[in-house]
């Protein structure tokens, strides 16, 4: 969603830099391969990912390190330090990920990480639901029908939406014309049927039957 343009800035990490300039728990910001990255410390293991929040291009150095994660300054998305991945909305994507090595003294980014796919199926377990509905088709039912496919869910899944329209972004910058239109979609159709997600648009619950296990629409459906 970042439509941001981040000039480079600080030391370029592949050619190194001295592991006595980083405090334990601090990040610095440099740049690799043409990117903007951030290079965090914990303990003696330096961790490297992009600094460019991939929701709307906030600088990650200037957010709060917790354990292995990094959290955005300004709408408080969450990425994994270890691997570039987005944890918490509203960030969707990952964020760059570098294998960082160290020699005599000296921290050097190398090469990318590749990113792994979705995590494999969970086994089943007694209380699993055979099926999930998420009612509401805006960022945060879109984040949670995402998140549950990448931890492992392989049940059926469908997202109710109100709207005509796919899962978009409420964007201050679209509402005052800074921001294309074709930047507010959150994900595309097609990204829907890739990760079997039954998004039903023009579906507006009016009830929910905890008894039966339905959700009930107003032209008289249930799912």
């Amino acid at each position: 969603m970042s439509e941001v343009k981040t000039e480079l800035s600080g030391p370029d990490l592949i050619q190194g830099v001295a592991l006595s300039t980083i405090a334990d728990g601090a990040m610095l910001l440099g740049h690799a391969h043409g990117e903007p990255a951030l290079l965090a410390r914990r303990g003696d293991e330096l961790l490297a990912i992009g600094n460019s929040c991939t929701h709307y291009g906030a600088p990650l150095n200037e957010g709060l390190v917790v354990e292995e994660t990094v959290r955005c300054p300004w709408h408080h998305a969450c990425f994994s330090l270890r691997t570039g991945a987005a944890l918490r909305a509203p960030a969707l994507n990952p964020v760059s990920c570098w294998r960082v090595e160290q020699r005599d003294g000296t921290v050097y980014v190398r090469e990318k990480i590749e990113r792994i796919g979705r995590r494999a199926p969970l086994p089943a377990a007694t209380g699993m639901p055979g099926s999930i509905v998420i009612v509401g088709g805006g960022a945060a039912g879109n984040a949670a029908a995402e998140m549950l496919r990448r931890e492992g869910y392989v049940g059926s899944l469908t997202l109710l939406s109100a709207d005509e329209s796919i899962p978009s972004n409420l964007s201050k910058g679209y509402l005052a014309g800074t921001a294309p239109a074709g930047s507010n979609p959150l994900r595309s159709a097609d990204f829907y049927k890739e990760h079997d997600i039954e998004l039903k648009l023009r579906a507006r619950v009016t009830k929910i039957d905890p008894a039966s296990r339905h959700v009930e629409l107003a032209d008289g459906k249930s799912v």
